[in-house]
């Protein structure tokens, strides 16, 4: 069953055009001039129940003006949408009480009081039974740990510390759809770790349905199987995350230094056959590039074989950031020729700090 389900949507904004010097604002107080400006253009995507979905793209992609048409807030130019088998902008009060909304950089809790009263609050406003409201709450504030903070003001608590409430704000009704916009914006990496983990848990236990914006692509890593690429309003990619990897990766490189000096001929003796290719860094460091596909053990098992005397292990290849940022400049998710070369023609140039590292 489809949680979400969009077809030809798009959304477009009259946008007062200024004329320039004193003359062209006398101008504009009496009769102003308009443009139209397209925000989203006639995307079409579905996300089945209990999917965690990342929906990303850089700034002024749509990313934003989406999420606030599937959340009813605004009103689609043309096209359709259905949310929990409702249409947002006309269902609103029935909609609302199936899904929940972060948004990192807007508070849904009252500022001034404790945190308690603010759930309380929400707990009339989404027409929750005392003996639910309860229950649930016990359950978000010992899995995000909040015992400590339900007496604090909201105006007192740390940015990590609100992020958690905010979710926790956004969970009490059990929502079936969650739409998170940069949940984790401004945190430490703790929070982050901590935050995602919960949202894992909840779409684990709960069936829960994540629709992800975010700019953090550790966020996306972490937690998104599927990922909706959005480049000026237009859909550019839909598809697997590892399947994105698989396409623009340009393959892996493994790094091993020896406590004893090596030569590149006996690098390449020990992988013959392999479509590998060695480079020496110094006498007893040397790096071999192996394409995507082939499996980084076939490599290990040879040198590791050989019984020479390894210090130290480190592979290295294409993360996702540097993906993501790749595609946004060739406009483009269809892998382009020179991806394709540099995957048959690698070149040694990514540094331990640009590329994803593990020992």
């Amino acid at each position: 069953m489809l949680a979400i389900e969009v077809n030809e949507l798009r959304k477009q904004f009259k946008v007062q055009k200024n004329r320039e010097g004193v003359k062209g604002a006398l101008k504009d107080l009496f009769k102003r001039e308009h443009t139209e400006v397209t925000a989203v253009k006639d995307i079409s995507f579905q996300i089945p129940q209990g999917e965690i979905c990342g929906y990303i793209g850089e700034n002024g992609a749509g990313k934003s003006t989406t999420i606030k048409m599937l959340t009813g807030i605004l009103v689609p130019t043309s096209g359709k949408l259905l949310v929990n088998g409702y249409v947002p902008y006309k269902d609103r009060e029935t909609f609302v009480r199936g899904i929940g909304v972060v948004f990192g950089q807007r508070s849904q809790l009252w500022w001034d009081i404790g945190v308690i009263e603010s759930f309380r609050l929400l707990r009339k406003v989404y027409r929750v039974g005392e003996t639910d409201f309860r229950r649930r709450l016990d359950e978000l504030v010992e899995t995000l740990h909040l015992q400590e903070l339900l007496n604090r003001p909201v105006r007192k608590l740390s940015l990590g510390q609100r992020m958690r409430c905010e979710l926790v704000a956004a969970l009490l009704h059990n929502p079936s759809i969650v739409f998170l916009d940069e949940p984790t914006i401004g945190l430490d990496i703790v929070v982050k770790t901590e935050i995602r983990e919960f949202l894992k848990r909840m779409n684990r236990e709960h069936g829960t349905t994540i629709l992800l914006t975010t700019h953090d692509l550790q966020d996306i890593e972490a937690l998104c199987s599927r990922v909706i690429m959005l480049d000026d309003g237009r859909i550019i990619y839909d598809g697997g995350l590892e399947e994105l990897k698989t396409r623009w990766g340009k393959g892996r490189e493994v790094q091993f230094q020896f406590n004893d000096p090596v030569t590149l001929a006996a690098m390449n003796g020990l992988t013959n056959g392999l479509e590998v290719r060695w480079s020496l860094e110094n006498d007893q460091t040397a790096k071999v590039w192996l394409p995507r596909e082939m499996n980084v053990s076939e490599v290990l098992s040879r040198v590791v074989g050989a019984s020479m005397d390894i210090s130290d292990i480190k592979i290295f290849e294409t993360n996702t950031d540097e993906i993501v940022r790749e595609i946004y400049q060739s406009g483009s998710a269809d892998k382009p020729k020179e991806v394709e070369a540099a995957v048959q023609t690698p070149e040694s140039e990514k540094t331990e700090a640009g590329a994803g590292t593990r020992g």
